[in-house]
């Protein structure tokens, strides 16, 4: 085959020099995607923070041999030793066992433990359902403008007006401390942030030929607003949903600290510092410092992780 003759193959058909990147499967897709992380040290660190806490929670079961609510009367209030590595608390409970079960209540959609039946990943969840309805609402502003956009927007204005965590002592006070009702307060205060945040992604898509191109064919504008826009928006909307996972870890730290968040007897870390605090002045600070480590690292993990990523995709873009 000489320098000027295009190439073809045995058959005389037409070979694309170009492969097609839809032949890809979907592992390599995900992959390539996933392999940002490696090129950051800071998502990196991240990462394994946040790995870190769900391997514990997952794996809470073979990591040590007590239950979030077994007692030991005999051992209220000590320090690390062999059989309870990171202490007791006042009612003589493993602050180890309390911890890595408590993940669960954070990130880990598991049931906590066999005598505690409460639906795990609380802040999961909350941030989960805030970003389908952010989503949703930021889509339809964004895409169609005029009035929907001004009645939309000014709406959750007047939400995003509130103090957060003035917001969140309201809905909690009325609605009382729950699982169910944590996630509805994440649900209702999130919301706001991430609709303003498509919003403004939406509005930048919707001018690209391709949308345009889409509008000519006479697809549906549900059809162009999930399957056009939205694919091409998820870059800084995952990025943003790692961030809110760590406010929505601090706000559960927080309302659990006030008594507003699951109640007792759940492993929940916000209670968990605000029970143990009381025995600091009298020596055994264990049981409100694990805590609040745990909540410390799992939140810096996922700000890192987060961080690291938006800096990566900058790169390429």
């Amino acid at each position: 085959m000489t320098d000027g003759e295009s190439a073809v193959s045995t058959s005389g058909d037409a070979v694309d020099p170009i492969p097609d990147l839809r032949q890809r499967s979907f592992f390599q897709r995900w992959w390539e995607g996933f392999s940002i992380i490696f090129a950051s040290k800071t998502a990196m660190v991240g990462l394994f923070l946040v790995l870190f806490w769900i391997f514990v929670a997952i794996f809470a079961p073979f990591l040590t041999p007590y239950t979030p609510l077994e007692q030991d009367w005999k051992s209220p209030n000590i320090g690390p030793s062999a059989e309870h590595p990171l202490g007791t608390d006042e009612l003589g409970r493993d602050l180890w066992s309390r911890l890595i079960y408590g993940a669960r209540v954070v990130l880990v959609v598991l049931p906590i433990s066999e005598d505690l039946w409460i639906p795990g990943g609380t802040a999961i969840w909350g941030v989960i359902v805030a970003l389908v309805v952010g989503t949703a609402l930021g889509l339809i502003s964004g895409y169609y403008g005029g009035w929907i956009d001004e009645i939309t927007m000014r709406l959750l204005d007047a939400m995003m007006a509130v103090p957060i965590i003035l917001l969140y002592l309201i809905i909690m006070a009325a609605l009382g401390a729950s699982a169910i009702n944590v996630v509805i307060a994440m649900t209702i205060v999130g919301t706001p942030g991430i609709a303003r945040l498509v919003r403004s992604l939406t509005l930048d898509i919707r001018t690209r030929e391709y949308i345009r191109a889409a509008e000519t064919r006479g697809e549906n504008p549900w059809h162009i607003m999930f399957i056009e826009i939205l694919p091409n928006a998820r870059g800084p909307i995952i990025v943003d949903a790692m961030l809110r996972v760590g406010y929505a870890i601090f706000a559960m730290g927080t309302l659990g600290f006030l008594g507003l968040g699951i109640p007792p007897p759940s492993p929940d870390w916000g209670s968990m510092v605000a029970k143990g605090r009381e025995f600091i002045l009298a020596g055994s600070p264990w049981a409100a410092l694990w805590p609040s480590v745990a909540i410390a690292t799992l939140v810096v993990g996922l700000n890192l992780l987060a961080d690291g990523l938006r800096e990566e995709s900058m790169r390429y873009q």
